[in-house]
């Protein structure tokens, strides 16, 4: 039997008041909008427009508390939803805390589970940018003008050519989505 390293579930929670990297003001300066008629129209499309470059590159962008349980069987296990900024606790299948000296993690923001090699492990870390990088703070704003030219339309697009490819740049999940 062959055995690999995979999610087998994950949760990701907003902590405390969402702060969008992208406020109203700055995102209708992009889009040129001099009027307050569509404010709430645009900040939804800013949380949508963060959200879909969060899935297009694996990262989180605002800072969560992520609960993973995933299997460890080859070691080397890639934490997701990077950045990490602090690792609370690591659980086995039988609900036992694993302590730090029984865990090897490796890496700075985006670590790796080097050992144990085990099965049914469940991580608790705190992830996402103090600042966002201004690559992916245009990218937003580039989904959020398209949004907003092009609402109303059936389109089956999904993100822009644009922020798909700042996506690419900053995937942690796969070159190809």
């Amino acid at each position: 039997m062959a055995y690999s390293n995979f999610i087998i579930d994950f949760t990701l929670t907003d902590i405390g008041t969402v702060v969008e990297p992208v406020t109203l003001a700055e995102a209708k300066l992009y889009c040129r909008v001099t009027t307050s008629v569509d404010d709430n129209q645009i900040s939804l499309m800013i949380k949508q427009a963060r959200e879909a470059i969060e899935v297009g590159t694996g990262l989180s962008l605002i800072p969560k508390t992520a609960v993973v349980w995933f299997t460890n069987f080859n070691g080397g296990f890639n934490l997701p939803y990077g950045p990490v900024n602090s690792f609370t606790s690591l659980i086995d299948e039988n609900n036992d805390t694993i302590v730090a000296a029984d865990y090897t993690l490796v890496g700075g923001k985006f670590p790796q589970l080097q050992r144990p090699p085990f099965k049914n492990l469940k991580a608790t870390y705190v992830v996402g940018y103090a600042t966002v990088p201004n690559d992916l703070k245009i990218a937003i704003l580039d989904q959020v003008s398209y949004d907003y030219e092009n609402r109303g339309l059936d389109s089956n697009t999904g993100i822009c050519e644009k922020s798909w490819k700042a996506c690419q740049r900053w995937t942690r999940i796969s070159p190809i989505l």
